[in-house]
């Protein structure tokens, strides 16, 4: 299934859904709106922002400040 992506404006499919470890809402948006080559440079700068602000997936602040790095890269509106 093919989207246009809201980011780079190219046709391409989404990123596989099991690779976007978002909530359900996020992830929704991603899967509808940014092709697999706009996420896979994502997952490149997700390691960059976890490894620069030195984040914990245990910690729920900081796992809503790699969400909110994310939706920036992206260019998703908040919605």
């Amino acid at each position: 299934m093919e989207i246009t992506c809201t980011r780079c404006g190219q046709t391409a499919d989404p990123p596989p859904a099991h690779r976007v470890p978002f909530a359900a809402e996020v992830k929704q948006r991603i899967l509808a709106g940014i092709c697999a080559s706009c996420w896979k440079e994502w997952e490149g700068m997700e390691v960059k922002v976890i490894n620069e602000y030195r984040l914990s997936f245990l910690d729920p602040q900081h796992r809503a400040m790699l969400q909110q790095a994310c939706t920036d890269f992206l260019k998703l509106a908040a919605g």
